[in-house]
């Protein structure tokens, strides 16, 4: 089995975790929120649609990003530019 290791950036106490792709997945659900957070206070436009959608204000991105795009790709893109070592 493949693990991945890092330390949770949406923790709030830097919490390392080691655990396969599933178990981060179900771990980084709980932070949704956070990661919509995350991608509002950086973007401009949506980093998902294949056409730039420029946002109005954060509140019009938060709201993109909760209902236009589902769960899972939220969860993929996080846990895809999380650094992490890789242990088999």
């Amino acid at each position: 089995m493949t693990y991945l290791s890092s330390v949770c950036p949406y923790c709030v106490n830097d919490r390392q975790v080691t655990a396969e792709k599933t178990k981060w997945l179900i771990h980084l659900a709980g932070h949704r929120e956070d990661i919509i957070k995350h991608l509002t206070d950086f973007s401009v436009s949506c980093v998902f649609c294949a056409y730039p959608v420029e946002f109005a204000n954060k509140k019009h991105a938060a709201s993109h990003y909760r209902w236009g795009h589902q769960k899972s790709t939220l969860l993929n893109w996080t846990l895809q530019y999380l650094p992490r070592l890789v242990t088999a």
